[in-house]
């Protein structure tokens, strides 16, 4: 899967743990969830500023 930002300002970052996540804060949680569940993901300039990030969920079969 992937999602696009058209907005340069921010590239994504990984929080620091969850002891470093704000709970009030209204971002910043999605590169953690996606690195908890996507088996690799990765992120590649979306033209003309903004970025995708993409990921990949493999199929256990189960």
């Amino acid at each position: 899967m992937e999602v696009s930002d058209a907005r340069g300002d921010l590239y994504p970052q990984i929080a620091a743990g969850a002891a470093g996540l704000d709970v009030l804060r209204l971002g910043g949680r999605g590169l953690t969830l996606v690195t908890a569940l996507a088996d690799r993901w990765d992120c590649v300039p979306y033209p003309p500023s903004g970025k995708t990030v993409r990921a990949e969920l493999l199929d256990t079969g189960a």
